[in-house]
């Protein structure tokens, strides 16, 4: 809701090192594709993700952020973020460390000589100024006085077209792209119409494919209306455009309902295909009720599973019942989830530390 000269008209805060920590630890496929696009890796979407300690998350984002750790594929990564509060630049730091995550090779207290691998590092500007830089360079200074310039990767969100976000699978930071715009003035209003409507439309494609899991993809178009309105207020109260209409409701936001039909719909045609293969008529029946029935658990499960970074049980079970989920499914998935009712909304009401 904006409204802005009749009433409302409030940003929203949006805790960014939350928001993406919850995004990638939600779902290892979607956290192995985004390391691929980011890094150009080519890890399995198969292969074992193990999430390991994490720092804290700060409730504001102001200030210096999150750490959390990833071993994918016995290849330790480190993703960080962090946010000047007085320029307002926020950047993504990811290190790929070698196998294991050790940087130190064969070390023994006799070995004469060490093999040592700095880790790879990549950083993303997901706020950028004019301030922010067109290039990293980092002098490393030894003990012993030598020195080595490591020249270092950078993406600066707002340089990619949301083309290349959809075909690097780099969703997890793309649901921030409309940040780069800061503010619209009527002149930019246009461009800034038709970002949006792009955005949108190529999630709806990447959850259709089902490289955006269905119920992060829904915390990620809440992320971009969320996002979208805070612009709009901003640009409105500091009166660089003129907005008559409220562009949020004109938007084609996704229709879950849809999406989550033609997910079904794959995994009927699946069903088929396997069927068809066995040579069995039966096969193709039961394939066409297995993959609907997978899909719609997967999606309960995934739902109560995040439960645990924020929500009801409650709010996780009405959502569930308006996508049209079975109360069979409904019940089953809270039950392997191992929520209880009673001892999580009392858990959820108490305060975030």
């Amino acid at each position: 809701m904006i409204i802005i000269d009749g009433i409302e008209a409030r940003q929203h805060e949006l805790s960014y090192d939350k928001i993406i920590k919850n995004t990638l630890a939600t779902n290892d496929k979607l956290t192995i594709r985004f390391i691929n696009g980011l890094l150009g890796d080519d890890i399995p979407l198969d292969a074992p993700v193990e999430w390991l300690d994490k720092e804290s998350v700060s409730d504001t984002y102001t200030a210096i952020i999150a750490d959390f750790y990833p071993r994918i594929d016995g290849k330790m990564y480190a993703i960080e973020i962090e946010q000047d509060g007085k320029s307002g630049d926020m950047a993504l730091r990811v290190f790929k460390y070698t196998m294991g995550g050790a940087i130190f090779h064969g070390m023994t207290a006799t070995r004469a000589e060490l093999n040592i691998t700095f880790p790879q590092p990549c950083v993303v500007f997901l706020k950028s100024t004019g301030s922010t830089p067109q290039a990293l360079t980092w002098n490393i200074e030894f003990f012993d006085g030598q020195k080595v310039s490591l020249q270092v990767p950078t993406v600066r969100l707002n340089e990619l077209s949301v083309r290349e976000i959809a075909d690097r699978n780099l969703f997890p930071i793309g649901q921030f792209y409309l940040r780069s715009f800061d503010k619209v003035n009527d002149q930019e209003f246009d461009s800034f119409k038709d970002t949006a409507v792009s955005l949108i439309t190529e999630l709806k494609n990447a959850m259709e494919r089902e490289d955006v899991p269905y119920v992060v993809g829904m915390q990620m178009q809440d992320t971009i209306r969320k996002t979208l309105e805070n612009i709009l207020i901003k640009s409105k109260q500091e009166g660089d455009f003129t907005m008559t209409t409220n562009i949020a409701d004109t938007l084609p936001w996704i229709d879950y309902k849809e999406v989550l039909m033609k997910v079904e719909e794959r995994g009927k045609e699946e069903g088929k295909a396997e069927g068809k293969a066995e040579g069995k008529a039966e096969g193709i029946a039961e394939g066409k009720a297995e993959g609907k029935a997978e899909t719609q658990m997967e999606i309960a499960l995934k739902a109560f599973d995040r439960l645990d970074r924020g929500g009801s049980i409650v709010e996780a079970t009405n959502t569930l019942r308006d996508l049209g989920i079975p109360e069979n499914i409904i019940e089953s998935a809270r039950k392997q989830s191992g929520k209880d009712r009673s001892k999580h909304d009392k858990k959820h009401s108490e305060p975030e530390r």
